[in-house]
């Protein structure tokens, strides 16, 4: 139950993470790169202390999302996002595809164990993958659009985490 609750609050801060990101345009914020290696220093904070806090469970998925935001903002602090957009859509790809290896092996832990909700898993991924490649794509706009692409993609990105601590505590109560 403290897994659950404690997935269910770092989605919760996910999406509270993307909702900010789209309202930083109206505030004057323009700093793609900046922003960007913000935002991904926030996912990696979130999902370490999620490790931390559920590392009883043997879950290594907020470990290894860490690990990857950590990895994804070393490549963006040495690219150039702000004046050339096919790095930020690179950049975003790299971790858009190291999330996806993330999920796929959650999925996998799912389904060695014979629980359903790996095809739930499964759905989540390809809407995490579409909606990633549809953000990569759209990138080539200025830096306010990218910022609202970006905080979008965050924004759903969030909502998708948030269905499987949903899932498994409607699971527990049933």
């Amino acid at each position: 139950m403290k897994k659950v609750l404690v997935d269910l609050i770092t989605a919760i801060f996910l999406i509270i993470t993307g909702c900010v990101v789209l309202a930083l345009p109206i505030m004057g914020v323009n700093n793609v790169k900046v922003l960007f290696i913000v935002v991904l220093a926030l996912y990696g904070i979130i999902n370490l202390v999620q490790f931390i806090l559920t590392i009883k469970d043997k879950d290594y998925e907020g470990l290894f999302t860490a690990i990857a935001s950590v990895v994804t903002i070393i490549i963006a602090a040495f690219t150039d996002l702000k004046t050339v957009p096919l790095n930020l859509a690179m950049t975003l790809f790299v971790w858009i595809s190291f999330m996806s290896l993330i999920k796929l092996k959650k999925i996998d832990y799912y389904h060695d164990r014979k629980r359903k909700i790996w095809l739930l898993r499964m759905i989540t991924l390809v809407l995490f993958i579409l909606s990633g490649l549809l953000s990569v794509i759209n990138l080539y706009y200025e830096s306010e659009v990218q910022i609202l692409i970006l905080g979008f993609f965050f924004f759903i990105h969030g909502i998708l985490e948030l269905v499987d601590p949903i899932t498994n505590y409607l699971l527990e109560k049933k």
